[in-house]
């Protein structure tokens, strides 16, 4: 009797699965279609659309770049700024070539800092980020410290080479300020800062130079240095 009622129930059981296939088939079908298309799509159509896209600005790019080093300005910044205005991957790169030409171009220095700080970020890639900076740099002597700090954001704390161009700028603004104290101190971390160019050392060691200490600090003043061996053995010599 069990073997019966198996079967009986196998039967059920392939009744049901023809049943909602014939109900459902259509369906299956149907969505197959669609994956294979959209995969075709991707494939034949949008990939290669982008790709040529790409192309065309690289290319776009590169033509504004030779006209720029040519002293075209008129056209570089014509295709800069066309580059910019699509807001693509390139957009932030060719913001700061933009700035270049209309600072070179024309003297245009309001207009090479709104393209550098439309397009600048704190948190964005490294072409936001310098675009920031730079502007930052166009904007520090009509920025109070404060307000500089709170443009310049979270870069002025990565230990990287943009973060110590930052740090290096801070210190800059403090000394302009008056506040020698926190100027040296800025550019003492800088000599020692792993990320630093060395550019940015080696002015932190003009700066330290330069700079009094300021006498309500700790600091020690650095020690004078020997006298030439010369003017030693000369004084010997004369006795004097």
């Amino acid at each position: 009797m069990s073997d019966i009622f198996e079967e009986v129930d196998e039967s059920l059981r392939q009744d049901k699965i023809e049943t909602v296939w014939k109900r459902y088939r259509l369906f299956v079908y149907g969505g197959a279609a669609l994956l294979i298309g959209a995969v075709a799509l991707n494939e034949f159509v949008i990939t290669p659309h982008f790709a040529k896209l790409r192309a065309e600005r690289a290319q776009a790019f590169e033509t504004a770049e030779t006209q720029l080093i040519e002293g075209d300005y008129a056209e570089a910044q014509a295709g800069f700024r066309e580059l910019v205005d699509e807001e693509s991957s390139l957009s932030p790169l060719a913001a700061n070539y933009l700035a270049q030409t209309l600072y070179e171009g024309s003297g245009d220095v309001a207009g090479a800092t709104e393209v550098l700080e439309a397009a600048g970020k704190a948190d964005g890639s490294p072409f936001e980020r310098a675009a920031l900076l730079k502007a930052a740099y166009a904007k520090a002597d009509a920025l109070s410290l404060t307000e500089l700090e709170t443009m310049l954001g979270d870069l002025k704390e990565e230990e990287t080479a943009l973060g110590a161009l930052s740090r290096e700028l801070i210190a800059a603004k403090a000394y302009a300020e008056g506040d020698a104290a926190r100027a040296r101190t800025a550019y003492n971390r800088l000599k020692f800062d792993a990320a630093a160019p060395q550019g940015v050392i080696r002015r932190s060691e003009i700066a330290l130079a330069a700079i009094p200490i300021p006498a309500d600090t700790g600091e020690a003043a650095p020690a004078e240095e020997a006298a030439p061996a010369e003017a030693s053995e000369t004084t010997e010599e004369t006795g004097q």
